[in-house]
Order: structure tokens, then C-alpha cells, then sequence
């Protein structure tokens, strides 16, 4: 059987995740082995920055305290303590209600179109970085807002989805929308990953699955796929569902996909027999379609790099198969070019005729070779940008709106110093269109749409939000303290907040039946929520002290006043002193540490055709090790 990882734990956690996953294994069915095994591959390539460790006293903490569902495995986690995405949507919903959420909400207005160009706008200062996805994901819960998180870049991005995640209860209702890697008209062979990532996370959030999208300013103004190219109820594969092969090739085709002989990479293709194997955008591994006539007698995922199948699939989406595609329209390149086409140099002029393939030739398919031209072909073969996808009424949060700012002017500028250059060369011709959203597109649009700017500093520098849009410091949020030993005097911490309850406006009142503002009555004591990947150390030392704490990774109703709730997992950061009488803490306050998010490793397959380009003696540079 295959354990967990447990490097880094104590004995007494290497024996509670042992217990823990026995009678896990004895209920596992055979089918489920390999699935398990390799979730926890996955997986365990995430892991949290190094902790100092709280010395053992005694024995395993027992789990006690308010009634939560126990933590323990399910399909988003693998075991063992700090590697579970919890389960937090009970807390948000707690902002419905207050008074500074209220005026959030009529500050906003409805989700529907601005009525003017000036949208409408909102402001909020001194928000910790914990509490701003909190509040995001409170305004998605409660309040129906179908949000697009603007974040300063890509790892910023991700750690935030990771969040609202938590927050939300549900991972698929979050799309991550990554930025391509490559720099503005820089000649690299497109990455088949990445811009297969980019169609599948906006093809979630046109089909309305995911109701948070989550993207970097780069990823925003790279040129994409257009919308009306994303179906908006993308075609199934079921198990008895009728369709022939030829009929499903033909739409593969019309969706770009390439055909091989042997499915490698998404967006890929396959016919043998009555086999067809396809990868498409959004799935993890490639489908095996098994036809028996004109109706599909099996779907199995297989591993691409030994074609074996790895198990059933109960349906397989079909997405377009990468960003760029041939015109559908009937419209061709060079017509998109106009004038263009007669002053292009020699390499763009080998780019066009390496697109232009005549349609007998390509049997309907809509793919392009696109080869390493994607970032300076990007205004004609792929005309939209992020911010098209964004439905009227969407809610923008900014997230710091300085940072982004800056991130914009940064990108603009590398890529007009690049676009500089070429024209200087004689590379590009002086009205080649730019390969990102101008900057003055991005203002106007920004400023016509429906903004939620959030900043932990004090004053909100280069905001949209001025005057009256400008709520302040609107729900006193700050980032929890705890007295000097911090983790180790936990219990201590915990008394501390009891004690301080809070009036109807947010303001402390330190003593039991006092308010601090004469005539408003205190409040109850607040809500604690520990989310800490040391959880169980964390209940043994509050046992010790005599507070009750319940260990869980699911907080499915909002915990009563003045309890405890310990969770198995930490977040990114706390916060404390809202209108909601919550106190969330996180191993950031306890021990000073923050989650790192490692980055998932890809399956990694060399191109066909730079595996043709080599020769015998040529030099070649692995891509890890150098």
C-alpha cells in the first residue's frame, strides 16, 4: 500500500496518518488504486514553506469541539496534515447582513450593464490580503456576482484562486486564465499547454461552471480565441450516445484539432479502426472512443507516454482545440491583412504562405501551423483579448490597483520597445497592429465597467474609486496579532480574543457588558477559525490549556459564537475584527510563514517536428537540467 509522504513529520503524525489510511485501503476497490496513487503524485509536488516545528508534549490530540465534518480524504485532497484545499463556504455568507456589506452591494449596484461610461465603482482600503478573497467570495455566495479577479501577475493569481477556492467550497467554480509565457512578438514555438489551459478556463466561464475568473493583467490583453468560437454547450461524448465516426471527425476538425498517428499532445487526434483517440483542452489525459456503428461503446483515458488505458470516463468535452484557428468565415488572412499584405517583409510573407493551405487540402480543419508566430500574429489570427470574454455586469476586482498599474505600463512598455525594434529592422511594417490591448483600450473599458478595487494600505494610490466611490476603511478588517511565543501560546491568544467583543459598529469593547459607545449594546464573542497545516500539535496545546477545539477540513454551518474551529490546512493569511465576528488565523500570524504554491509538473512531450529537424551530432540542451 502507498502512504503519504512524511518527510518532515513527527512520530506521532507518522502514526495517526498510518491509522488514518488503513481502513481507507481495505475500502478501496482495485479500479481505485491507480486513480489514488496517482492523485497523490500529483499532489504532492504542492507543499508548504518550512515551519518551525512546536515541540511535542503528550499524546495525539483528541478532536473535540463544535459538530464540523471530521477531516478526511475525499476527491480534492491527498491524507496527511497541511495537504487538503478545506472547505470554508459556510463563512462568508456570515458578511450577508452587516451594515458595511450592505453599503458595499448598494455602492455596486445590480450586475447589470452600466448605464453611463463611468460605470460604477467602490474603493476599500486597509483590507489584509486574507480578507480580500474572503470578501470576493462572500459577494459570489450571497450575492450572485459572477466576478473576474485581476491580479498583478500569474503566481499572485494562483494562490488567490487557490483561496477562493477554500472559500467557495467547490475548485470548479474557479478558471485560472494563465498569460502565455512568451514576451510581446517574441519568435517561440507555442506551448500546445498553455494555450490549451487559456481555451478550457474561458470555455468554463462562458458555460457559467466557474463563477470566479482568475487572471493576470498579461493574461487579460494577450490576444485569445474569440468568444462566438467557444460553444456555449460545447459538444459531449457519452457512453451509448449516437453519433458516427466520420461525423465526429469532421467536427474535430472544425474544432482545430490535429490529426496524428499516435495522440501525444492536446488538441491532437487519432483514427484506428474504430478507435479514435482525441486530447482535448480540458481533460487531464488524453479519450480512447470506441465505436461499435454509429453509436460509442466505451470512453477510457490513457497515458499518452505508453498508450495504455488508464480507466473509464463517464463523458469527454470537446473544446476548441488552441487559440488560433483559421478564419471560419470564410474570410482569409490576407484579407484580414487589407494593405498589409503587399508591405510585410520576407518572414511574414513565409508566415502567410505557410498559413494559407488550401481547403482541399486540409479537409475543413480550422488548424493553423502556426510555428513560433503566435505573439506577432496574434491582432489577425486571433483577434479578441481576455477582457472580450467578460459578459456586461461582470464585477472587476483589482486587486491592489497600484501593482497593477504598474504591471500594465511595464508590459506596454517591453512591448513597444520590442515593436521599436523590428520596425527599425525592417522586420515589421510601421501599422502592424499591437500585439497587446493598447493601454488607453484597457482605461476606457476599466473605467466603464463595474470595479471592486481592494488595497491593504492605508490611501488607495492611482484608484478608479475617487470621492464618493471611495468607501475608506469600510469593514475595519485587521491582520490578527498574537502575544510574543505565538503558536506555543496559542491558548493564550484565543482567551485574549474571547475577550474583546465588539459593538454594532466594529469598535472593541474590552470588557464583558461594556459597550465602547454609550447606548450599543456588545456583541458576542467572535467566531475562531485556525487554519494551520500544524492543526493537530495546535489542539493538543489548547487541550492542554483547557480549550475546546475541533479538528475538521469542511466547516459546513457557521461555527457558534466563542468556539474553536481548528482546520487541517492553512491559507494565505488572516484576518480579524470585521462586522461578521469572525477571527480567522493562519500558520502566517502563528509562525510567520506563507504557503508555496509549487507549480504542477506537465507532462512534458517533444514536438514531432523538432524531433525531424535533428541530425546525427547535433547538440541538444536538456530543458531541466541543463
Amino acid at each position: 500500500m502507498n502512504r503519504p509522504l512524511v518527510r518532515g513529520r513527527r512520530g506521532w503524525e507518522r502514526r495517526l496518518a498510518e491509522r488514518s489510511d488503513e481502513p481507507r485501503a481495505r475500502e478501496e476497490s482495485p479500479d481505485e488504486e491507480p486513480q489514488r496513487r496517482a492523485s497523490e503524485g500529483t499532489l504532492a509536488t504542492e507543499a508548504a514553506s518550512p515551519q518551525p516545528s512546536i515541540p511535542p508534549r503528550g499524546g495525539a490530540p483528541a478532536a473535540r469541539g463544535p459538530q464540523l465534518t471530521p477531516a478526511r480524504p475525499d476527491s480534492r485532497s491527498t491524507p496527511g496534515p497541511g495537504r487538503r484545499l478545506p472547505d470554508l463556504a459556510a463563512l462568508p455568507p456570515l458578511l450577508d447582513g452587516t451594515a458595511a456589506f450592505a453599503t458595499l452591494r448598494e455602492r455596486l449596484g445590480p450586475a447589470a450593464s452600466p448605464s453611463t461610461k463611468k460605470g460604477r465603482h467602490a474603493g476599500i482600503v486597509a483590507v489584509p490580503h486574507g480578507a480580500k478573497s474572503y470578501l470576493a467570495a462572500a459577494l459570489a455566495l450571497t450575492a450572485g456576482e459572477r466576478i473576474c479577479w485581476v491580479a498583478r501577475d500569474a503566481e499572485v493569481g494562483d494562490r488567490v484562486a487557490e483561496e477562493l477556492a477554500a472559500w467557495l467550497g467547490d475548485p470548479g467554480a474557479i478558471a485560472v486564465l494563465e498569460p502565455r509565457t512568451a514576451l510581446a512578438y517574441e519568435r517561440s514555438e507555442l506551448i500546445a499547454d498553455e494555450t490549451a489551459s487559456r481555451v478550457a478556463a474561458l470555455a468554463a466561464w462562458r458555460a457559467a461552471s466557474a463563477r470566479i475568473l482568475v487572471a493576470s493583467v498579461q493574461a487579460l490583453i494577450q490576444h485569445t480565441i474569440a468568444p462566438e468560437d467557444l460553444p456555449e454547450r460545447p459538444r459531449e461524448l457519452r457512453v451509448g450516445a449516437r453519433l458516427s465516426q466520420s461525423a465526429l471527425l469532421h467536427d474535430l476538425l472544425e474544432l482545430g484539432y490535429v490529426p496524428t498517428l499516435e495522440v501525444a499532445g492536446k488538441g491532437e487526434f487519432a483514427r484506428r479502426g474504430g478507435l479514435v483517440d482525441v486530447f482535448p483542452p480540458s481533460a487531464e489525459l488524453p479519450a480512447r472512443v470506441e465505436f461499435f456503428g454509429d453509436e460509442i461503446e466505451s470512453l477510457r483515458a490513457f497515458d499518452p507516454t505508453d498508450q495504455r488505458s488508464t480507466g473509464a470516463v463517464d463523458r469527454v468535452t470537446l473544446l476548441p482545440a488552441s487559440e488560433f484557428l483559421l478564419p471560419g468565415t470564410g474570410q482569409t488572412i490576407r484579407e484580414r491583412l487589407g494593405k498589409l499584405a503587399s508591405k510585410a517583409p520576407e518572414r511574414l510573407l513565409g508566415d502567410l504562405a505557410r498559413f494559407e493551405v488550401p481547403r482541399e487540402s486540409r479537409a475543413d480543419s480550422r488548424a493553423i501551423d502556426i510555428g513560433d508566430a503566435a505573439e506577432v500574429w496574434g491582432p489577425f489570427l486571433a483577434p479578441a483579448v481576455g477582457l472580450d470574454h467578460l459578459l456586461a455586469g461582470t464585477l472587476l476586482v483589482l486587486d491592489e490597483p497600484a501593482d497593477l498599474a504598474e504591471a500594465g505600463e511595464f508590459l506596454w512598455r517591453q512591448a513597444e520597445e520590442r515593436r521599436s525594434d523590428l520596425i527599425e529592422a525592417g522586420d515589421l511594417p510601421g501599422a502592424w497592429p499591437s500585439t497587446y490591448l493598447p493601454e488607453r483600450d484597457w482605461a476606457t473599458r476599466l473605467l466603464a465597467s463595474r470595479t471592486l478595487e481592494l488595497t491593504w494600505e492605508s490611501e488607495a494610490p492611482r484608484a478608479i474609486a475617487q470621492g464618493k466611490d471611495d468607501l475608506g476603511d469600510l469593514f475595519d478588517w485587521r491582520e490578527p496579532t498574537l502575544p510574543l511565543g505565538r503558536a506555543a501560546r496559542i491558548a493564550d491568544a484565543v482567551d485574549r480574543w474571547r475577550r474583546v467583543k465588539h459593538t454594532e459598529d466594529g469598535e472593541p469593547a474590552e470588557q464583558p457588558g461594556r459597550s465602547a459607545v454609550a447606548g450599543k449594546p456588545p456583541q458576542e464573542p467572535p467566531r475562531i477559525v485556525i487554519a494551520s497545516d500544524q492543526a493537530p500539535r495546535l489542539a493538543e496545546l489548547l487541550d492542554e490549556a483547557g480549550q475546546v477545539a475541533g479538528i475538521t477540513n469542511a466547516i459546513t454551518e457557521p461555527p457558534p459564537r466563542g468556539s474553536v474551529t481548528l482546520v487541517d490546512r492553512s491559507l494565505n493569511g488572516g484576518f480579524e475584527g470585521g462586522p461578521e465576528g469572525l477571527v480567522f488565523v493562519t500558520d502566517r500570524e502563528l509562525f510567520g510563514s506563507v504557503r508555496v504554491r509549487r507549480p504542477k509538473a506537465m507532462r512534458r512531450v517533444v514536438p514531432r517536428d523538432i524531433l525531424e529537424r535533428l541530425t546525427l551530432g547535433d547538440l541538444v540542451v536538456h530543458i531541466d537540467h541543463g
